[in-house]
């Protein structure tokens, strides 16, 4: 079976050789939306949201210096023009392979709401957002066996093997008799956290299909 971790270089989630006042691999943050939204802020420090504390609204929660963004969420199995079409209302460059990118399982599914979840920080990102690198760092940041546009495929198809092959997370003993009424379906999400520099998260998720 193969998994993310044999398709592309995964990150460690505590950036190597420097003291960071924000991890790029701490997945349980956010990072601001765009390039301004730093100067918008009471203090002009960027917030890096919980999801407990990232507005649901989807007014409060578009992003104010960026044309495009948000989240969407997949069924199990998306055509790969879709993709790619997603990719570009999106505005993410597809052809992309300068990015870091860090992994994490979920080890309740049901009340994290996801299985597997992967962060993609691109080069511009980890220099203006988190300062894991310097801009002579940049340059000579190595490239990436897969492009962005090839990642998001494959990442759903690595899933979908996952679930095929038993790993179904076992969400419905968690809900009592509403188990007997639901199916656990494979499904999945796409979110632009930075529009400007490039943070992206992609996971696989389960939702409750009506029997």
């Amino acid at each position: 079976m193969t998994t993310i971790e044999q398709l592309i270089d995964i990150s460690p989630s505590i950036w190597p050789d420097k003291t960071l006042k924000i991890q790029p691999g701490d997945l349980r943050l956010f990072a601001p939306p765009g390039k301004l939204d730093v100067g918008l802020l009471p203090g002009g420090e960027a917030a890096h949201d919980t999801h407990l504390n990232r507005p649901a609204d989807p007014f409060l929660a578009a992003p104010m210096t960026a044309p495009a963004g948000g989240t969407a969420y997949l069924q199990s199995e998306p055509a790969a023009s879709d993709l790619a079409a997603l990719l570009r209302l999106f505005r993410v460059d597809a052809a992309a392979t300068d990015y870091a990118a860090f992994v994490e399982r979920a080890v309740n599914p049901l009340g994290q709401r996801y299985l597997t979840q992967l962060r993609l920080v691109r080069t511009a990102a980890l220099v203006s957002i988190y300062g894991a690198l310097s801009l002579e760092e940049m340059r000579s940041f190595p490239a990436q066996s897969l492009t962005i546009g090839d990642l998001l495929p494959a990442f759903i198809g690595a899933e979908r093997n996952a679930w095929e092959q038993g790993r179904s997370p076992g969400v419905l003993r968690g809900l009592g008799t509403l188990g007997s009424q639901v199916a656990e379906t494979l499904g999945f999400g796409f979110m632009v956290e930075n529009a400007h520099y490039g943070v992206y998260r992609v996971w696989s998720r389960v939702w409750l299909k009506p029997r």
